[in-house]
Formats: structure tokens, sequence, C-alpha cells
């Protein structure tokens, strides 16, 4: 995968690309198309993706330490066992998307709409939200 640490990709559109292995920490990704877009175990910590549409994406097994997904769509998206330690994730669209096994340790989830979200083995210590665990 290419190393793409701290690049400006604002307002890219880059949907249904295979980006498995891309090295994003640190990136701008705000106001990016990223529709079915795969990030399999892709690193994204401390990237920004507000106004991202991340919608039907494929995040399994990422990292998003400390990330910023602020108004954020992931309608319908695979965050299976996804690491969103300390990300922010308030006003974030998650409806339908799956968050099975996924670590939401200090995630911000402030007005994030988790309507049909699979929480399956989460971990939900996080604040701002009903489902998170005090």
């Amino acid at each position: 995968g290419r190393d793409l640490t701290g690049t400006i990709l604002k307002g890219a559109d880059l949907s249904g690309k295979n980006l498995t292995g891309t090295i994003l920490v640190g990136a701008d990704l705000s106001d990016a198309k990223l529709t079915g877009v795969d990030l399999s175990g892709v690193n994204l910590s401390n990237a920004i993706l507000t106004d991202a549409n991340l919608e039907n994406a494929t995040l399994e097994g990422a990292k998003l330490l400390d990330a910023d997904l602020d108004s954020v769509n992931l309608t319908n998206a695979n965050l299976r066992n996804t690491i969103l330690v300390d990300a922010n994730l308030s006003n974030a669209t998650l409806i339908g998307a799956d968050l099975s096994g996924a670590i939401l340790t200090g995630a911000i989830l402030t007005g994030a709409d988790l309507e049909n979200a699979v929480l399956t083995n989460a971990i939900l210590n996080c604040v701002g939200h009903p489902i998170c665990i005090k």
C-alpha cells in the first residue's frame, strides 16, 4: 500500500476504490466522497474525516485512533473490529452500520445516529450517547 500520511485529500472522490494497505495517518479527507470504498485494516489515526461520505464503506479492522469523524456518513458501513479509541463521532450517521467487536474507548458519540447499528461485542466505554457504558 501507499503511504499517504498527512496528505490533503479534502473533497476528493475516491468512491469504490480499494485502499487496503494504504497509510492515511493524519490525512485530511474532510468532505471526501468515499462511498463503497475498501479501507480494511487501514491506519487512519489522527485523520480528519469531517462531513465525509463513507456510506457502504468497508473499514473492517481499520485503526481510527483520535480521528475526527464529526458529521461523517457511515450508513451501512462495515466497521467490524475497528479501533475507534478517542475518535470524535459527534453527529455521525451510523444507521445500519456494523460495529461488531469495535473498540469505542473514549470515543465521543454526542448526537450520533445509531439506528439499527449492530453493536455485538463492541467495547462501549464511550461518552455522549445512551449506548455508552459509564
